[in-house]
């Protein structure tokens, strides 16, 4: 965090074992976050994007176009499974276009208030073509704590310990 900027790195639902705790557990509630970062479209990356919506967000998502062309149709496809009405589901999908930008990857890009970003790519990953990699090089002009306490609501994802052993 820097400037009073709250930053998500990815929102996604838990699979297995791993624990899906409450917005409420969340270093800073949902409603001050000011920008969610997607790496790309899988469910545990982008899951709980609209239950976050509904918990208070209203910042800006950010995202590859790639990610950004996903983002609807898997949410729509995993929100079939839940009980939002048609109306509900309709509704969520307007508020995340209106919310998301797709940006190219390898430019600098500015969130105004002093902080520039680029998305790289994750060449290591044979994930997906439109993923990338967030982490203390894509930012500019962040100072503070932001990636220490990120690691209490980023994604845990396969290089690094679950949410329960970053608590």
């Amino acid at each position: 965090m820097s400037a009073d900027i709250n930053i998500l790195v990815d929102c996604g639902t838990a699979y297995g074992h791993d624990p899906e705790p409450g917005f409420n557990q969340f270093p800073v509630s949902p409603g001050k976050i000011d920008f969610l970062f997607l790496t790309h479209a899988h469910i545990d990356h982008i899951g709980r994007v609209p239950d976050l919506i509904a918990a208070g967000f209203k910042g800006e998502i950010i995202c590859t176009h790639g990610t950004k062309a996903l983002l609807i149709p898997m949410l729509r496809d995993a929100l079939s499974f839940s009980d939002r009405s048609d109306r509900e589901i309709r509704n969520l999908e307007k508020r995340i276009d209106d919310l998301s930008w797709g940006f190219e990857l390898n430019e600098v890009f500015s969130l105004g208030r002093g902080i520039r970003f680029k998305l790289g790519s994750r060449a290591y990953s044979g994930l997906l073509f439109y993923s990338v990699l967030v982490s203390r090089s894509v930012f500019q002009g962040l100072q503070g704590d932001f990636f220490r306490r990120s690691r209490l609501y980023g994604h845990a994802d396969s290089t690094g310990p679950g949410f329960a052993g970053r608590l």
